[in-house]
């Protein structure tokens, strides 16, 4: 604490909490890199005081399965943050150099385990001092390539791989995590950036979006053709299935914009994904009133399937302005359901997937009804009236 507060000092209070004049930009950068010093220095006194619990059986006495779990149980920590801070107390305590170079602020603690990783791999003294010219992930990057691979460690590689899903905390969206063998992985990221390269551009005006962001929407792409493969045949539209309780003292007052949650997940639904399943899916709907299911409906699909099929003839593709793409081809509601708008054909426009689900239901842009039919026009969300 003493240290912070000199810190603060020596810098002009940056964080505002004095009277001081507001500090430069190389002041603030200063009093950054000397909270990270500080950090490392008690971060080796933890790692330390973590390998003498590890070598002392602190895990078995505990009843823990591993040091990550006991780990992450103790300091109240993400299983990911438990897990480096393991593998960091065993690689400083097998090299007590780097451990005397994080408690000195010569060097991070990030860096000091990749160095250790890369010193394990083999690697020699020249490379080691030749790594100081790479960030982080390129010292990893050169302890992979000099590892040597034995047929054990890829049985290994393939006995870790895994794929965990996990609802987010926030409750509106998911994240997962995987590890594979480097030659499934290859074929997973392949096919991920040929999909990628597959969907159209963006809107006029929208922002560029991100290789994350297109790999993202690929995997999802890939997903629904094998949910439609599966279940329909090669080529067909599964669509989204969805079964949906509504929570009718809270999603009455506010039109569907809280009280909505998907079964089984338990995560939230708002306006536009009610309104795409209305365009594409089918639906059930479990009505909860304190605490109880009041209704329930039949699963049933939105559009009825003469409609869809006649608006997909008629089209012969995506309507959207300047559009080729035949992936998935859905109809949409121009006028939405929910606002009054009905299956009458003349309020169906068809559009590919990517400018259904991404475009118009996640990014918010809307058709323009005075737009032709076979050129329809997206208005951005600042511009919408609907």
């Amino acid at each position: 604490m003493e240290e912070l507060v000199d810190i603060d000092d020596r810098h002009g209070d940056p964080a505002g909490r004095g009277a001081a004049a507001k500090p430069s930009v190389d002041a603030l950068e200063q009093r950054l890199l000397e909270c990270e010093r500080l950090i490392g220095r008690m971060r080796v006194r933890q790692l330390e005081t973590l390998h003498a619990l590890d070598m002392a059986g602190a895990v078995d006495l505990d009843g823990a399965r591993s040091l990550n779990e006991w780990v992450a149980a103790r300091l109240d920590t993400h299983p990911d943050t438990a897990a480096h801070l393991s593998r960091a107390s065993r690689a400083l305590a097998e090299h007590p150099d780097l451990s005397d170079r994080v408690a000195r602020g010569e060097t991070s603690l990030d860096r000091a385990v990749a160095v250790a990783r890369l010193r394990a791999s083999g690697a020699s003294r020249a490379t080691e001092d030749a790594s100081t010219a790479f960030d982080v992930a390129g010292v990893w990057r050169i302890a992979a390539r000099h590892r040597r691979l034995r047929r054990h460690d890829e049985q290994d590689a393939a006995a870790r791989r895994h794929l965990r899903l996990q609802p987010g905390l926030g409750g509106m969206s998911g994240c997962g995590w995987f590890e594979l063998p480097g030659v499934d992985f290859t074929t997973i990221e392949k096919a991920l950036l040929q999909r990628a390269d597959e969907l159209p551009a963006p809107p006029d005006g929208a922002p560029r979006e991100s290789l994350s962001t297109r790999l993202a929407d690929a995997l999802v792409a890939v997903c629904q053709d094998a949910l439609a493969c599966g279940a329909h045949g090669a080529g067909s539209d599964a669509g989204l299935a969805a079964t949906v309780f509504v929570d009718a003292a809270m999603a009455c007052p506010t039109n569907g914009e809280a009280g909505v949650a998907t079964a089984g997940t338990g995560l939230r639904v708002g306006p536009a994904t009610l309104e795409e399943i209305l365009c594409v899916g089918t639906v059930r709907v479990i009505t909860i009133e304190d605490g109880r299911p009041v209704s329930v409906t039949a699963r049933s699909r939105a559009i009825p399937p003469a409609t869809r099929d006649f608006v997909l003839d008629r089209d012969m593709g995506c309507t959207v302005d300047g559009c080729q793409s035949r992936y998935r081809l859905q109809p949409h509601h121009i006028i939405p359901f929910a606002a009054g708008g009905g299956h009458d054909p003349t309020n169906l426009a068809t559009a590919c997937w990517y400018h259904h689900h991404i475009v118009i239901h996640q990014r918010g842009y809307t058709i323009d009804p005075a737009s032709p039919p076979q050129r329809r026009r997206l208005i951005p969300p600042q511009y919408s009236h609907g």
